[in-house]
């Protein structure tokens, strides 16, 4: 059985401004073997009524953060697969091709 284990870690912190309030950002980076990291970014406003109960707006920035992150990685998935989908029908293109052609 071939295993691969991928790390997800997520940061989160906390923005005051005048314009927006008290704002929670999340990043979650994934971690994979051998290849490029990926980072997925949420943001969540506290409700101002929500002061005794900060995990909200952390949970709600985290969520964001992961549904981001998989996108991310649906996306670049997606990609791959069209690329080798496409190299895919070149070779069988060829090959047939060749086959036909010396018929």
């Amino acid at each position: 059985m071939n295993q691969k284990t991928w790390s997800v870690n997520i940061v989160i912190d906390e923005h005051k401004s005048a314009e927006t309030g008290a704002q929670t950002r999340a990043r979650a980076r994934l971690r994979t073997s051998g290849r490029a990291a990926f980072v997925g970014t949420g943001l969540a406003r506290r409700n101002p009524r929500h002061t005794d109960v900060p995990e909200v707006s952390d949970d709600m920035a985290a969520a964001r953060a992961l549904a981001d992150l998989s996108h991310q990685l649906y996306e670049a998935a997606a990609q791959r697969e069209a690329v080798t989908r496409s190299a895919l029908t070149s070779a069988r293109a060829a090959v047939f091709g060749r086959r036909r052609s010396s018929a």
